[in-house]
């Protein structure tokens, strides 16, 4: 595992909105683990925080304890990879996820942050920049492809690259697999994280990925 994560944020099916709260947290924890599991390799789940867990309005107390708890070292009583789950966190407020911003943003050392909601568009905006969105399917199934990808060598296989991914939600499917990319430098995260935002803002897609690789291609020189 990777010492550096991006934050991700999980858009549940639509389905589990109208369970009953005990029903819906079993529901919850379950895809949690499922995810964990088969899509990020981890082979023990022993060291998750869940964040309110009574699927209430998400309050700003639950971010105070998540920084408190994330001061604590990873090292401390043998934890390895940790995981902090903030559900129902569409419900903040706006404070709540000003408070949150920072931490989510840069998650400390061997911390996976995940923010499970049911309407994405109640997060904001400088939340949803700084994170992966993964959509998930009535199946908890990952609905985005995995693709493969090797980094440009040189500013010929940048433009290259760059148009191999005209269509606007393949090139925004190829920056979110590779912020997935284990021991993604921070640099490196700042590029995609960039690049991103610029392609869910519509922004021209050729010469926003010919920037982003340019960009990467220089970095590695």
């Amino acid at each position: 595992m990777s010492n550096f994560y991006t934050s991700e944020i999980l858009v549940l099916p639509k389905n589990l909105e109208f369970l009953e709260i005990e029903e819906q947290l079993i529901e919850l924890k379950k895809i949690v683990s499922d995810y964990l599991i088969k899509q990020k390799g981890f082979h023990h789940l022993k060291n998750i925080s869940f964040f309110n867990q009574e699927l209430a309005n998400f309050p700003i107390e639950e971010t105070r304890r998540m920084q408190t708890e994330a001061g604590y070292s990873a090292s401390l009583s043998g934890q390895e990879n940790r995981v902090f789950v903030l559900l129902n966190f569409d419900s903040a407020s706006t404070a709540a996820q000003n408070a949150a911003l920072k931490i989510i943003e840069e998650s400390p050392v061997k911390t996976l942050i995940l923010l499970l909601c049911f309407k994405i568009e109640k997060i904001l905006e400088t939340i949803h920049s700084r994170c992966i969105i993964i959509q998930l399917d009535q199946e908890n199934q990952i609905e985005n492809t995995q693709l493969s990808f090797v980094w440009p060598i040189n500013y010929s296989q940048a433009i290259s690259l760059a148009e191999q991914h005209k269509d606007r939600s393949k090139a925004i499917n190829l920056i979110e697999q590779l912020l997935k990319k284990p021991e993604l430098k921070r640099q490196k995260k700042q590029v995609l994280l960039q690049s991103y935002q610029d392609l869910n803002n519509n922004q021209n897609v050729q010469l926003t990925l010919e920037n982003c690789f340019f960009t990467l291609v220089s970095l590695e020189s």
